[in-house]
């Protein structure tokens, strides 16, 4: 099945590289692509099959905690309590994702909230198909014995257990093995590389080097954490904890349906309070513009009958003007009026708005109606432009 994976450098989650795979066929000797954050758009265009995001392995830490027989539902949703003594950042800060449940110890992923926030962030404005967010630990294959040496961006990942391991640099690697071997009796390690690399430095330790084209990666038809889980998505880690909501579930349900109704009849009204604003302006225009209905643009045939009442002049009237600037200045409502007058054959209009371009357009608008404008005193200042809108014209007809 196709795959786009897309994994992040580093905890600033911009720049990435990324593959587009089949899962079926497609061995641990990936071949990735540099990207930026700038081309995630293009690329999960491009490739529009489900993504998996991986996060930096020095962004995630896992933590097991072994539970008491017969854990329930209140241990497993407050489980970030259980190991706060093991963490040096407030768990508030921190989102909690488990693994299995059903293997005790329980296996727990924390990753600091503003990083899945990011994630999601990026995910929801670059319109992926997300499916999995993952630690980067799961690119590596996992024979389900001894010590796994995985070649990863920047360093080697060690992997030590089902969701048990960790990312380091080369040459820390005889110093990590040191710590993991006091916990994890091993004879040799499986350095997995392609056909072409160099094995790392591992001191005393003896190496049995595979090519990585022999295994596919480690998230494969293989137990992983999906980092999506409770405020991030419901996962099935979490799904039994969500049961026993299901009547709050069931009354946020019956208020939403309540408050939907109460919309609706707020909205009929509304549209009714719209019907006889229309009538009314229907009636007061209807002895100026024989022959429409209620049902008509009245906007729209208003400014056609000023323009019939032109029609024959060199130049255009006040009411012509005045139509022709109200047509345009729809189209920008930030322009603010100050001020009219009419003076002389011309209208003024005092305007003022913070984004200056959008006063230019303005009267680039105008100028291609066929009006004369012309803008004058303009006084521009980093937090409100104004200036004076000039339009020359002749006497109404």
């Amino acid at each position: 099945m196709a795959r786009l994976l897309i994994q992040f450098l580093s905890e600033e989650l911009t720049d990435f590289r990324w593959a587009n795979i089949d899962e079926e066929t497609q061995s641990a000797d990936i071949g990735w692509q540099p990207g930026t954050e700038n081309e995630l758009a293009s690329i999960a265009s491009q490739y529009p099959n489900p993504v998996i995001l991986i996060i930096p392995q020095q962004c995630v830490y896992l933590a097991q905690l072994a539970l008491p027989e017969r854990a329930g539902r209140q241990l497993l949703s407050a489980i970030e309590y259980q190991i706060e003594d093991q963490l040096a950042q407030d768990i508030e800060s921190q989102h909690f994702a488990l693994g299995d449940t059903s293997v005790n110890p329980v296996t727990i992923a924390v990753i600091e909230r503003s990083i899945m926030k990011r994630c999601m962030a990026l995910a929801q404005t670059n319109l992926l198909r997300l499916r999995h967010v993952i630690p980067e630990l799961f690119l590596s294959p996992w024979s389900g014995e001894g010590i796994v040496l995985y070649p990863a961006y920047e360093g080697y990942l060690l992997r030590y257990g089902s969701y048990s391991g960790l990312k380091c640099s080369e040459q820390a690697l005889p110093a990590m093995l040191d710590l993991i071997h006091q916990e994890v009796q091993f004879d040799s390690i499986t350095c997995f590389t392609a056909d072409a690399e160099a094995l790392p430095d591992v001191g005393a330790y003896r190496l049995e080097q595979r090519s990585l084209a022999e295994v596919r990666c480690g998230f494969v038809n293989a137990p992983i954490i999906d980092l999506q889980q409770r405020d991030f998505q419901l996962s099935s880690a979490w799904s039994g904890l969500a049961k026993s909501w299901k009547w709050i579930a069931l009354l946020l349900a019956g208020l939403l349906i309540l408050g939907g109704y109460n919309k609706a009849v707020a909205l009929q009204a509304l549209e009714q309070d719209l019907h006889d604003l229309k009538q009314q302006q229907y009636e007061l225009l209807k002895p100026y513009l024989p022959g429409i209905s209620a049902d008509d643009n009245l906007k729209k045939a208003l400014i056609e009958r000023m323009k019939q009442l032109q029609s024959g002049s060199d130049k255009q009237g006040f009411l012509s003007l005045l139509a022709e600037f109200t047509e345009a200045r729809a189209r920008f409502p930030e322009v603010e009026i100050t001020r009219i007058a009419y003076q002389g054959k011309q209208l003024v209009f005092d305007i003022s708005s913070s984004q200056l371009e959008k006063i230019e357009t303005l009267l680039e608008t105008l100028k291609k109606q066929g009006v004369d404008a012309e803008l004058v005193s303009l006084n521009i200042k980093p937090e409100q432009s104004s200036g004076r809108l000039v339009l020359s014209g002749g006497d109404d007809v």
